[in-house]
């Protein structure tokens, strides 16, 4: 490195700009003769930067060496501040009394021990402790850019065919995988991009068949106590809750039942399960008599499907009854459930057939 450059221009020299910038300059001193007689001027990473593994870079009167007790030391000082930048760049230099330094604990003499080691150390801990504590407050995002829709960029991809910048640079594509979800409300936020194309004839084909026309959602039941049902949750909107659910960006599940969602410049905790609930108990009413019907490869036994339910019962209340029992009370449902097949029809979309399947 060039020799009137500062210690933060050479560590950006050499371990690069994304090192240099997370930096924040940290000093320690003592001159107790009693307990310890040093002072240290160092440089370490701030809560932004991140690495998978520590680099330490320590000079002990003026020589290049290591000092693995120390280095330890400030790693459980980040591991308790920062738990997410807990790997962290440290440059330290320490001045001392040459004969309180021992460089005979390695044969290369590059590992050293220091005269009350433990003084030195907890000192050094003390002040960078102090100093993360107070950086933690603000941390720094580099954003990326969200990139418009291809089919906007139409008219201006043609345009620069045929007028080729001067420069004859091409604009580079951001892959789909790379792209950032940042808004409900934008195209490029959506999943359609991460859709394959079928590339052959035979393949779009196959793909009509397997996809299905959106049902109309004002299309509901004429039954008056499904009107109703739903009359009551039109009646019982909460204005504030529905734009945050009809506007929000997910962004993921912070626990087993709690997801996070983004709303304007709130962040939200979201039960799913209660979420999910509410949902689905939505979508039956209004769906109700309009259900897309799947059809099973293989149709599957009702009564074998009640023997499941018993049986999964019976492992979460731990009650025994036996087999004869459960099978009777499978036959019964069967036998109910083939008597109301047109209202489950034509109400759910659910078909059973004469033989219970």
């Amino acid at each position: 490195t060039v020799a009137t450059s500062s210690r933060v221009d050479a560590i950006r020299s050499i371990y690069g700009v994304s090192v240099a910038r997370d930096l924040m300059e940290v000093t320690a001193s003592d001159n107790d003769p009693s307990c310890s007689i040093f002072e240290m001027h160092g440089f370490i990473s701030n809560s932004n930067y991140s690495a998978k593994k520590m680099t330490m870079v320590l000079y002990i009167n003026d020589r290049l060496v290591e000092c693995s007790t120390l280095k330890r030391a400030i790693e459980v000082v980040y591991a308790a501040t920062l738990p997410k930048a807990s790997k962290p760049f440290i440059y330290m230099s320490i001045v001392l009394p040459p004969e309180h330094v021992d460089v005979n604990v390695h044969p290369t003499k590059r590992e050293v021990s220091l005269l009350n080691q433990e003084g030195i150390i907890e000192n050094i801990q003390t002040a960078i402790e102090s100093k993360l504590r107070c950086s933690d407050s603000v941390r720094a995002f580099h954003t990326q850019t969200a990139h418009a829709p291809q089919s906007g960029n139409i008219g201006a991809s043609k345009d620069s065919d045929h007028n080729p910048s001067p420069s004859g640079s091409k604009s580079q594509k951001t892959p789909v995988n790379k792209m950032v979800r940042i808004d409900s409300m934008d195209p490029v936020g959506r999943m359609h991009a991460y859709l394959q194309e079928p590339s052959s004839q035979h393949e779009r084909k196959a793909g009509m068949t397997s996809m299905r026309q959106r049902r109309n959602p004002k299309e509901t039941a004429d039954l008056t106590s499904v009107q109703e049902l739903l009359s009551e949750i039109d009646c019982n909107i909460h204005a504030g809750l529905l734009d945050i659910i009809k506007h929000c960006t997910y962004i993921g599940m912070a626990d087993d039942a709690l997801a996070l969602l983004q709303h304007n410049t709130r962040l939200y905790l979201v039960n799913v399960v209660n979420l999910s609930k509410e949902l689905m108990y939505q979508q039956v009413l209004r769906r109700f008599a309009h259900f897309n019907g799947i059809q099973l490869s293989d149709p599957a036994p009702l009564s074998e499907i009640i023997m499941m339910a018993l049986k999964e019962e019976d492992l979460e209340s731990e009650s025994n009854e036996d087999d004869d029992l459960k099978q009777k009370i499978s036959e019964m449902n069967t036998e109910m459930l083939k008597q109301k097949a047109e209202m489950l029809e034509e109400y759910f979309g659910i078909h059973i057939d004469q033989q219970g399947n």
